[in-house]
């Protein structure tokens, strides 16, 4: 009499990966849109506060300041009164310091940006996704108007104005 061996037969094994397989390639490109939705979200919220400081700054100094993208290196300016480059948003506590550079998205402020995002009308403050070339994301961005209103370009998710 032969004894019957305990364990899994090839085959069922193979359908186990296999249906592994199948859940992961479904799976994985709903979490990358959930990941990049969250943020896209951030970025719309940052560019509103961008924007509302650059109003701000407009308020106390009659101009916007100079078009620029915001960087790390201006978290350590000093506060000049008439200055009007992009850095005197942190440097007079209009906006806080905190890390620009390296993030998902990049940042610019000024009388009239569009972050180089297609199709988008200039504004007052931007962000547009950085990344590698061939993302569907790529082109994702926001742009706030001189009236604080934020517009979304290019499949990114609207803001909740």
């Amino acid at each position: 009499m032969r004894r019957r061996q305990a364990g899994f037969t090839l085959i069922e094994l193979v359908v186990v990966v296999l249906i592994i397989g199948i859940l992961g390639a479904v799976m994985v490109p709903g979490y990358t849109k959930s990941v990049e939705t969250s943020k896209a979200d951030d970025a719309a919220a940052v560019v509103q506060m961008i924007g509302q400081s650059n109003r701000m700054f407009r308020l106390d100094n009659n101009a916007y300041v100079a078009n620029g993208t915001l960087t790390d290196s201006m978290n350590s300016g000093t506060c000049t009164a008439g200055t009007t480059t992009t850095g005197q948003l942190i440097a007079c506590n209009y906006l806080a310091s905190r890390k620009w550079d390296g993030l998902a998205y990049a940042y610019s402020v000024g009388t009239s940006v569009t972050c180089s995002i297609p199709g988008a009308t200039a504004g007052i403050a931007c962000a547009k996704r950085t990344g590698t070339a061939g993302s569907t994301y790529l082109n994702w961005g926001y742009v706030m108007d001189a009236n604080g209103l934020v517009s979304y370009y290019n499949g990114a998710p609207s803001p909740h104005n």
